[in-house]
């Protein structure tokens, strides 16, 4: 796809993304928008996390399990690392060969396959909604499922899979964070992304620019910590239910997919672009398409999803 063609002239783009919001800001600036950057959210890793890993790759190894769900790229990275550290990564690998591996999206399956570990299954539908059906079709009564969650838990995920009979192990080698730590700066860097520390100050002043009115014309989320980070700092500056009515009354809301659109929903705010395709590029093109739509000055069908969703 060629962004030289797409046309967000005179449009300013604000972009929430830490790991990949240098790649984004290309795109939009490609396109012809200005990109703002204020990213909202950073990685911490667990201080605890070589001793969990090995608590929860023993009971793994002991007990056995049917599926290995992996929900995050660098989860799959933190915990293979610190199981290779422990002289345990191959037992691991091994284990998983054995069991039904699904990744939510095409990060984990990429994370797992550099690791050396194959992917069974990619969900069409990667919200936790979407991944509870998909194992409940299978039959899981009975079953055990093993669940690397990202820098935050579903509670929804684990007690649908419990209603139906499944035993759940979980765990969690990484928490979403206001600020980038060392710790977490380096799994994204041993990952190859170019990420953006957190800044609660360009938080708070896009939140007032926002506020202000026509100086920010589109917000991209690229995932669901990325919109609940943003209205964690505007609660902490006692911004949040302005920051709400000014981003449904003035702002192209682009979600690159169905949990983050649903993390929007939950914050009161109404999603007006997802693209068909749940990545940056596609993101883009879904907003250059809604401006096309919509004018670039005008703001219409306010809550509607112009882009045809996956099904």
């Amino acid at each position: 796809m060629s962004y030289s063609s797409l046309s967000l002239a005179g449009l300013t783009i604000a972009i929430t993304a830490s790991r990949r919001a240098n790649e984004l800001a290309y795109l939009v600036t490609a396109a012809g928008g200005t990109p703002y950057i204020a990213s909202t959210v950073g990685v911490d890793k667990s201080p605890t996390v070589s001793k969990d890993a090995e608590m929860f790759v023993n009971k793994v190894l002991k007990d056995g399990i049917d599926y290995a769900v992996f929900m995050t790229g660098p989860g799959v990275y933190s915990l293979l690392t610190a199981v290779e550290n422990l002289g345990m990564k191959q037992q691991l690998a091994d284990a998983l060969k054995r069991v039904i591996v699904v990744a939510r999206s095409s990060k984990p399956k990429v994370a797992l396959f550099n690791q050396g570990i194959k992917t069974d299954i990619v969900p069409d539908n990667n919200t936790v909604e979407g991944i509870a059906e998909l194992l409940k079709g299978r039959g899981i009564a009975g079953k055990r499922i093993a669940i690397l969650w990202h820098g935050s838990s579903f509670p929804t995920l684990t007690s649908d899979l419990r209603k139906a009979a499944a035993e759940v192990l979980e765990f969690s080698s990484y928490t979403y964070s206001p600020q980038l730590s060392q710790s977490g700066a380096k799994i994204l860097e041993k990952m190859g992304f170019n990420y953006v520390y957190p800044d609660e100050e360009k938080v708070v002043s896009l939140i007032e620019d926002i506020n202000k009115g026509g100086l920010v014309n589109a917000i991209l989320f690229t995932s669901p910590p990325s919109a609940s980070g943003l209205f964690k700092v505007a609660a902490a500056h006692g911004r949040e239910e302005k920051l709400r009515r000014d981003i449904n009354k003035d702002i192209i809301v682009v979600a690159v997919g169905p949990s983050t659109k649903k993390e929007l929903e939950e914050h009161g705010v109404r999603v007006d672009v997802i693209p068909v395709v749940y990545k940056m590029g596609s993101m883009v093109k879904a907003l250059t398409d809604y401006v096309d739509q919509n004018g670039k000055d005008a703001k219409h069908g306010k809550g509607q999803d112009i882009i045809k969703k996956k099904d």
